[in-house]
């Protein structure tokens, strides 16, 4: 994993565990918009990955 992922992967794991974007934002020494959008992106790159490796229940 690199480190931008893993900065995305602790800035989503923060906020999942309930602290806001400031001290999201705090913990890696950036502003809060920049912290929500590594969030996000980890969130999309997950989603996107998941949804790649998903196999068909019925194929129509």
């Amino acid at each position: 994993m690199e480190m931008d992922e893993q900065l995305h992967e602790l800035a989503w794991q923060l906020s999942e565990a309930g602290h806001d974007w400031v001290a999201v934002a705090d913990e890696l020494g950036c502003d809060a918009t920049l912290a929500q959008a590594m969030a996000e992106r980890y969130r999309d790159n997950t989603d996107a990955r998941a949804q790649e490796t998903q196999f068909r229940l019925f194929d129509v």
